[in-house]
């Protein structure tokens, strides 16, 4: 799908404007070696999908999709109908986004990677339909388009000029699933005033019947021990990810001698006071229960919660939500008497989606305490306060008051099941006006184009069906039988499914809410720049010439739910706590707002040193491409200048060799900037692992269990955050013979590129991360300090004896309170490729015309610079101080292991007839990487992520004759035709949804007309 040059003359029409990304400067000689992919109608086309997002998926050079539909799990995630560039895989922002030349709006939605907020366009903003073709420069552009292009920058290019009118219709399904689409698309355009003036419009409306986890066997289950049987990883339990945020709850009993609870001496609780419901079916049961447990046939135990208790939290998910969407798009150019040329665009999407998640779990372990007087409360009074007996109440209990003791939820060790799913509903909307002039100066020979941009976009997030926890605690407040029965367990006859019988929906209505999240972005751009292609002349040819300025204002604001803002706080009821989140299952977020001004000139020259009429050997052309910008930031300060040189050499005319050398920068997003957040997240305490090894609770560190707990993570930004700062090195070469005859005329039509990159980037936004706090936590307290990043509570009587004869037990240490992290410029990293391509076209045969497409991208390295306190753990590690179970999370090098493949490639053929048949198919290829989450099998080896190759074909037939089908198309097709399943992979649904896709086998139909 790329080409040598910016674009293959059989993509072009009449009414095309040539635009070629990476310069200014159109139709200067060495435009023709910049490394710009073209992606053509035809190939958007053979992918066969109605998404922006699939178009980024085909491209080898994009990495992993971090934003995509299956990140549906919290409001922090932006969610609906949302994709992400990210080329090279440096991340979801280090990718500009343009639509016809001009910068594009930031989803609202914003979401972590490596634990820092990215913004990012949202590619399924894109009309796909309206596309003539996608333009993809695979270089660094800061010096001609400014922050953002530090990878690349991809250019949508709409059919802004159009005559006549056309109709599409279309409509897909997946197989053996729920998944089905269908679209209709309209675009018309008519030129008026001899040709002076062109209005033009593109209308498409798809709509989709989402995928839930339920319907696939491998997405089914979050236990995936039976997907590796049979192989060397045959019953590690790393691939049970059943949660223990269960119905079959968790809870500690606060008891003033802080000793076990006994029941006529038998012991029901640890000496901290834990213990969690089960069925009495299951082995560890401990007293003697009545009331509610008996009648239920529950009972209590002291130990941790059975695996086969822990809840399967995917099956009721959806993996591909159901959407309707509407992208509109309108279009006048006009000529004017003067000779300007005005031209306007008016646009505008709307998506409405509907994710479906899980049911809630409490994050924090004071989000829920249950009173002393709760009615279903088994530690609760002997009476009630109407002097009543207490049914429920266990007899012969020991160390708990006459009056009760009140019940603390453990955090994540809870789920309210039967209050049924989270259902979500979330609204995109984005509008963008532009209105521009262009023209010249006369004879000069310089050209000018002004524009004014306007756009904006919104996200209304929307998840009904949450819970109070205001409500559910007043809910709790009841003495009598008519209330929410939190000790009822799950569902027996399966414990890892359901709630069953559940509560009555009138006991659980009353704290019941929904929760809203609204986002704004907004992109103000003025811009002015000149050109010439030939500003004066040296030997080798005209010199060209360009430059200009722009101005534009971006700002975003967050509104959070009261419930989440700190406007309506939770005051706990028993305890006096008061967090700022009322929510359950979700940690409070501020409002915040941001906006920021940048001011930039930049300047290009494209300069011939060599031409054909020279006559130096072995140097038909010499060409180079000289570009600086500098820009302005009104929150942080100046980026300085960053320069671009090229060069192109063609030694003969079949083979050109091209490069650059180039600077670049990314600024720090508003996000960073201007919130300050704290973020619930479940992490491993390996310094309790390690305690485990060390007192026998454990063989070994890959068995710890029992000591992944919600961390609240509090995160804030550097007071010196400065802009990141990236260089880039592309080498390579397009070999293209023409004009070849006899034997060798069949090469008249191949090209072949192959193309070298080395980007580095310096002072990149990031944390050092909470896992990675907390492993230096281990390792520091193992030297005897600690890590003042990690705040623990105090110890408790269970803390206390499970450090004896440990490396602890002088200085124990209580469970993590929370983790600090700050975003500053702290990490480098250098990745390195590189790209291949193949194209061919075989023409006039008499079986009719074929075309072969070739494209792979090779990661050779990536490698994040390791900090101070990874190298501290390193060390460790190396020396045999901890347990290579550890690792170090987002830094070293990564090529090839948790979701960074080293190769990604596709082709694809195309054949068409004189007659009107035609067929096509494209294999896609995404090669295999290490997962480091189940750790090393019992040989020393670790967990392999399968490579995985996926066919689309088609088949098609266009009627070229007068009647009613004259210029109609008709097209079957089906993609993954051999219905190739997704890789597994230790993740939420089994595989990596950032590469791979739980879709399966899926066909399509679609007809298109031109009138």
């Amino acid at each position: 799908m790329a080409a040598a040059t910016s674009v293959h003359a059989q993509d072009v029409t009449d009414d095309d404007e040539v635009i070629t990304t990476g310069t200014f400067i159109q139709g200067a000689r060495v435009n023709e070696a910049l490394p710009v992919t073209v992606v053509t109608s035809e190939d958007l086309q053979s992918i066969g999908s109605l998404d922006g997002e699939d178009l980024i998926r085909s491209l080898p050079s994009n990495g992993a999709v971090e934003f995509n539909g299956s990140n549906n799990v919290t409001p922090n995630n932006a969610r609906g109908d949302v994709a992400s560039i990210n080329l090279r895989s440096i991340g979801s922002s280090g990718t500009l986004v343009l639509l016809n030349g001009r910068r594009v709006v930031n989803h609202p939605g914003t979401q972590a990677e490596l634990s820092t907020p990215v913004t990012t366009v949202n590619t399924n903003a894109l009309p796909v339909g309206g596309v003539r073709r996608m333009e993809v420069f695979n270089d660094g552009a800061s010096a001609i388009y400014g922050s953002d292009a530090v990878a690349g920058v991809v250019n949508m290019i709409l059919k802004d000029n159009y005559e006549g009118l056309s109709f599409s219709a279309r409509t897909g399904f997946a197989e053996n699933t729920g998944l089905d689409e269908s679209s209709i698309t309209v675009t018309g355009g008519k030129d008026f005033e001899g040709g002076k003036t062109n209005v033009s419009f593109f209308a498409e409306y798809s709509k989709r019947d989402g995928q839930m986890a339920s319907e696939q066997d491998f997405t089914a289950a979050a236990d995936l021990r039976p997907f590796v049987v049979g192989t060397s990883f045959e019953g590690d339990t790393s691939f049970d990810n059943r949660t223990t945020g269960s119905p079959w709850g968790q809870f500690t009993l606060r008891t003033t001698s802080r000793t076990r609870v006994r029941q006529d001496g038998t012991t029901l609780t640890t000496s901290s006071g834990r213990f969690h419901i089960q069925p009495t079916s299951f082995s560890g049961c401990r007293g003697t229960a009545v009331g509610n447990l008996a009648d239920l046939g529950l009972c209590i135990d002291d130990s941790s919660l059975d695996r086969d208790l822990r809840f399967n939290d995917d099956f009721d998910k959806s993996i591909v939500s159901d959407r309707d969407r509407v992208n509109l798009f309108a279009f006048v150019n006009r000529d004017l008497d003067n000779g300007v040329r005005h031209y306007s665009e008016l646009g505008f999407y709307y998506a409405e989606t509907q994710p479906i998640n899980s049911s809630s779990s409490p994050l924090g372990s004071g989000d829920i305490v249950i009173p002393a007087n709760y009615y279903y409360n088994p530690f609760g009074p002997v009476r009630f306060s109407d002097g009543s007996l207490n049914p429920n109440r266990l007899p012969g209990l020991t160390n708990v008051p006459d009056e009760g003791l009140p019940v603390f939820v453990d955090s994540g060790r809870f789920r309210l099941d039967d209050v049924g799913t989270r259902n979500v509903n979330v609204v995109n909307k984005s509008f963008r006006a532009l209105t521009g002039f262009k023209g010249d100066f006369g004879d000069s020979g310089w050209d000018w184009d002004t524009a004014l941009l306007w756009n904006h976009a919104e996200t209304d997030d929307i998840t009904s069906n949450r819970v109070s926890s205001t409500l559910f605690q007043q809910a709790l407040f009841n003495e009598t039988p008519n209330v929410y029965n939190i000790f009822n367990g799950g569902n027996q006859s399966n414990p890892s499914f359901g709630d069953a019988p559940g509560n009555d929906r009138s006991l659980i209505d009353p704290f019941i809410i929904s929760v809203e999240r609204l986002t704004t972005s907004t992109l103000l751009l003025a811009d002015f720049k000149v050109t010439n292609g030939a500003a004066f002349s040296l030997p080798g040819g005209p010199v060209g010439l360009a430059s200009g300025m722009e101005i534009r204002r971006e700002s975003y604001t967050e509104d959070r739910d009261d419930r989440l803002d700190g406007t309506i706080t939770y005051t706990n009821a028993v305890t006096g706590a008061v967090s700022d989140s009322d929510v359950v299952n979700s940690t409070g977020t501020p409002d915040s707002e941001g906006s920021r001004t940048v001011v930039a000139i930049f300047g290009e020259a494209s300069v011939p040193l060599v031409s054909p009429g020279m006559n130096i050997p072995l140097v038909d052309t010499f060409d180079l491409q000289l570009a600086a910008r500098y820009e302005d930031y009104s929150d942080f300060g100046g980026s300085g200048i960053k320069p671009r040189v090229a060069a192109a050499w063609k030694p003969f005319d079949a083979l050109k060799l091209r490069g650059a050398w180039s600077k670049g920068f990314r600024a720090p997003n508003l996000l960073v900037i201007n919130q300050a957040v704290g973020r619930s997240n479940f992490r491993e305490d390996s310094a309790f692992c390690e305690a485990g090894v060390q007192n026998g609770t454990f063989a070994e560190f890959g068995d710890c269990i029992g000591f992944s707990n919600s961390t609240l993570e509090r995160r804030e930004v550097a007071d010196d955050i400065g802009p990141e700062d990236a260089r880039n090195i592309t080498f390579g070469g397009v070999f293209e013979p023409r004009g070849l005859s006899g034997g060798l005329s069949f090469l008249n039509n191949l090209t072949v590129t192959v193309d070298r990159w080395d980007i580095k980037r310096e002072n990149v936004v990031g944390v050092f991360g909470a896992t990675n706090q907390i492993n230096l936590d281990l390792v520091l307290r193992l030297n005897g300090s600690s890590n003042p990043n990690v705040v623990r509570l105090a110890p408790n009587v269970d803390d206390i004896a499970f450090f004896q004869g440990t490396a602890f037990e002088a200085n124990p240490f209580g469970a993590i309170d929370f983790t600090r992290d700050t975003y500053d410029n702290n990490e480098t990293q250098r990745v390195k490729g590189i790209d291949y391509a193949v194209y061919y076209d075989l023409d006039g045969t008499p079986l009719g015309d074929f075309g072969f497409k070739f494209n792979a991208t090779q990661m050779t390295d990536y490698f994040i610079g390791l900090s101070p306190g990874s190298i501290l753990i390193r060390e460790a590690i190396d020396s045999g101080l901890i347990s290579d179970d550890i690792s170090i999370s987002q830094e070293g090098d990564i090529v090839g292991i948790n979701g960074q493949p080293e190769w990604q490639a596709n082709a694809s053929v195309r054949w068409r007839t004189d007659s009107g048949f035609g067929a096509g198919a494209r294999y896609s290829y995404t090669g295999d990487f290490i997962e480091e989450g189940p750790g090393l099998d019992p040989d020393g080896n670790p967990f392999v992520v399968q490579d995985v190759g996926l066919t689309n074909l088609y088949a098609q037939y266009s009627f070229d004759r007068k009647g009613v089908f004259d210029n109609t198309r008709f097209r079957v097709g089906v993609n993954n035709a051999f219905d190739v399943k997704p890789p597994l992979a230790d993740e939420n649904f089994g595989y990596f949804n950032e590469y791979h896709s739980s879709r399966g086998r899926y066909f399509y139909f679609d007809v298109s007309k031109r009138f």
